[in-house]
């Protein structure tokens, strides 16, 4: 028979990090008064557990969570959890807190466990380039072989830029032997790591996300807010899969040193999650004619194509697009224009910045008219529906301003002052 007690406090001590995955770091100080009694067969525990100033973090994923506290009481074969809290960082709980309640039993010395944990406003990542707030409800179960993980999240807030280049990794086909005796190749690996798997514990993971109204992505020339919801699965940790569609919510799209407007952008998870489908439509604005840029197929084989409407031979599209007037019809000018087209398309990275952009414009073009000469033409958004240029021949004594205002998507108006002063509505409508 046993009968026995133990008690024991441990101060705030760092080696809890031994508890934690590689690359966490885990705190906390703890108290136990335990009591056993029964057989060695069959023991029964009582007592009490505590831990306070509980504190987790991982510096690459940006977790930081703190002031952590931990209830809980062991009856018989049971380990009852009656609190356990744990707050993002940040001042006079702005980081939003994570709170859990649930039980862990022993059943012929297999475990089970059932626990139900609610985020409120958690500040669940603080990376500079990965801020993320969430809330909701999470459910846990593991039964006899099985793991099982449900529940729904709303993102509060999120701040997400994109990396400019990607990290380079080795590709499937690639062995590195680091020993001599390694001899497996590609299809023994992709063997022995299947029968790995299914020898793991069987994993069910259905978690619905909602990123919410504040979800905002920038990087690579975009940005833009996205919306939708999404559909989280996946049997194995190491290969979660997406279903959902998600939509962009205005913003704006950097290509061919022109800033567009995105009036169309959808991205269809259909498994990987590195791999959506996209259908995405970027327009220059303040043009009579419709140009921009069409982007199909999926994000790691994307299909990018001018476009216009109606539609125009790609020579005129790219006039359109880089100096936003039609193709010049004299051979000199043509040429100017292709040759700065192929500057721009040269320098193929997404969201590189022009020389306009560099000192906060969104158009600088000199182009030649043939009345006025050379024309420097400077323009400016200041907010979605409102646009300014002042065009100056290098010829002319004074310049003009144009102030460009869209009251609807078909009704723009149109000011000028300078040589000449007046103001225009423009109607646009389409006609086959």
């Amino acid at each position: 028979s046993i009968d026995g007690s133990l008690r024991a406090r441990l101060p705030r001590i760092g080696v809890w990090s031994l508890l934690a995955p590689p690359g966490w770091r885990l705190r906390g100080s703890l108290d136990a008064d335990i009591r056993a009694t029964g057989t060695r067969a069959a023991p029964q525990l009582a007592g009490t557990l505590g831990a306070d100033d509980l504190a987790l973090r991982s510096v690459v994923d940006g977790i930081e969570l703190n002031n952590g506290r931990l209830r809980a009481r062991l009856e018989a074969n049971r380990l009852r959890i009656t609190e356990f809290t744990l707050r993002g960082a940040g001042e006079r709980g702005a980081g939003g807190t994570l709170t859990a309640s649930g039980d862990v039993a022993w059943t012929n010395g297999a475990p089970q466990l059932r626990a139900v944990a609610e985020l409120s406003r958690l500040r669940a990542s603080i990376r500079s380039d990965r801020e993320l707030t969430v809330s909701g409800r999470l459910e846990a179960s593991m039964d006899g072989g099985a793991t099982s993980i449900r529940g729904k999240l709303k993102v509060d807030q999120a701040r997400i830029v994109l990396p400019e280049e990607t990290a380079p990794r080795l590709g499937d086909d690639v062995v590195v032997r680091n020993s001599p005796e390694f001899e497996g190749t590609v299809k023994e690996r992709k063997a022995e790591g299947a029968q790995e798997q299914a020898s793991k514990r069987p994993l069910a993971v259905a978690v619905d996300l909602d990123l919410g109204e504040d979800f905002q992505v920038s990087g690579r020339g975009l940005r833009t807010r996205v919306a939708g919801t999404l559909a989280l699965s996946a049997e194995s940790i190491t290969q979660p899969r997406l279903t959902g569609t998600i939509r962009t919510v205005g913003g704006e799209y950097r290509a061919y040193g022109q800033r567009l407007d995105i009036e169309r952008g959808v991205m269809r998870f259909t498994g990987p999650i590195a791999n959506p489908g996209l259908d995405i439509l970027a327009v220059r604005p303040n043009l009579t004619q419709r140009v921009g840029v069409l982007i199909t197929g999926n994000a790691q084989a994307p299909f990018v194509r001018l476009y216009a409407e109606p539609d125009l031979p790609d020579a005129e599209k790219l006039a359109w697009l880089v100096t936003g007037r039609a193709a010049p019809a004299t051979g000199a000018e043509a040429a100017l224009v292709q040759q700065a087209a192929l500057v721009l398309l040269a320098n193929r990275r997404p969201g590189s910045q022009s020389m306009a952009s560099r000192v906060g414009l969104d158009e600088l073009s000199v182009r030649r008219d043939t009345s006025a000469g050379a024309v420097v033409t400077l323009g400016k958004r200041f907010a979605d529906n409102f646009y300014a240029s002042y065009e100056r021949s290098l010829s002319g004594a004074l310049g003009t301003l144009f102030v460009f205002y869209d009251v609807s998507r078909r009704l723009t108006v149109r000011a000028q002052a300078g040589e000449r002063a007046g103001v225009d509505l423009i109607y646009t409508f389409r006609f086959n």
